[in-house]
């Protein structure tokens, strides 16, 4: 019997060592499987960025569009989310039984010299390109319908035309600063439908240096949105100045604080 309690006694604690290494095991995939998401996650909230963006932008609320810009670029680049990266990586790794990580993510970041800016970009010049383009167009249809000879005097037809390419101004104005904003809508798909899938396919494949070559493009991304928002706000201040109605509420908010601000001065 001494000799069967003792065998019994063994399977008994191979048991208990089996069942712990299974919690420990079944702990590891939980905590991997909560960085996996928190990582993940990042895909939609720059999806849900962007429609808060098409909405702002149609309502010319340029303060919430600014706050949204900083808001993009802290979620592809933040010591948090490298934090999660580096986490996934080590328990994945201790999951497996593959070697751990030699440096964190940030480390291969910044090693990654090579990685270069590859996301969409606009500048004023462009801005200023399409601008002319759209107002050369106006110009051009309204000459041929102004053009037909069926004016009694050439005052009339030129008043008539002076009055479709002021509005054709306007409105190429309005389109200038509704593409400088949607811009930032670009920026924001980018990093949502280019970029972040690598970050997220490296890391299943246990790939971390994939991953921060990735999470690198998406920092150098991010890092423009602020900029790409001062775009919209310097061509959405020229609307505003040539058509204060055109920016609907936020117009008449502007142009009241500018009323009660000559009051003030003239007290």
């Amino acid at each position: 019997m001494g000799e069967l309690a003792d065998r019994v006694a063994g399977l008994e604690r191979e048991v208990a060592q089996a069942r712990e290494a299974l919690r420990i095991v079944e702990r590891l995939d939980e905590e991997i499987e909560d960085a996996g998401e928190e990582i993940g996650s990042v895909y939609e909230a720059l999806c849900n960025l962007s429609w808060e963006l098409d909405g702002e932008i149609a309502d010319h609320n340029y303060m919430a569009v600014e706050g949204l810009a900083y808001e993009m670029w802290n979620l592809v680049d933040n010591e948090q989310l490298r934090r999660v990266i580096d986490t996934n990586a080590l328990l994945s790794a201790l999951r497996d039984g593959n070697s751990v990580p030699a440096a964190s993510v940030s480390m291969l970041m910044s090693r990654a010299k090579d990685v270069k800016e590859s996301h969409p970009t606009l500048t004023q010049e462009e801005l200023d390109e399409e601008f002319q383009a759209s107002l050369d167009r106006a110009a051009g249809i309204w000459k041929e319908i102004y053009d037909d000879g069926s004016w009694d005097s050439e005052d009339e037809r030129n008043d008539h035309l002076e009055d479709h390419m002021r509005e054709a101004r306007q409105e190429a104005i309005s389109d200038r600063a509704m593409r400088a904003g949607r811009f930032l809508m670009v920026l924001c798909d980018y990093l949502a439908e280019t970029v972040w899938p690598k970050v997220t396919d490296a890391l299943r494949e246990g790939n971390l240096e994939s991953a921060a070559r990735a999470l690198k493009e998406a920092s150098l991304a991010g890092k423009t949105a602020p900029a790409a928002y001062k775009l919209y706000e310097v061509n959405l201040s020229v609307q505003y100045e040539t058509a204060p109605s055109s920016l609907g509420f936020a117009g008449e908010q502007l142009m009241a604080f500018e009323s009660w601000l000559g009051a003030q001065g003239k007290s």
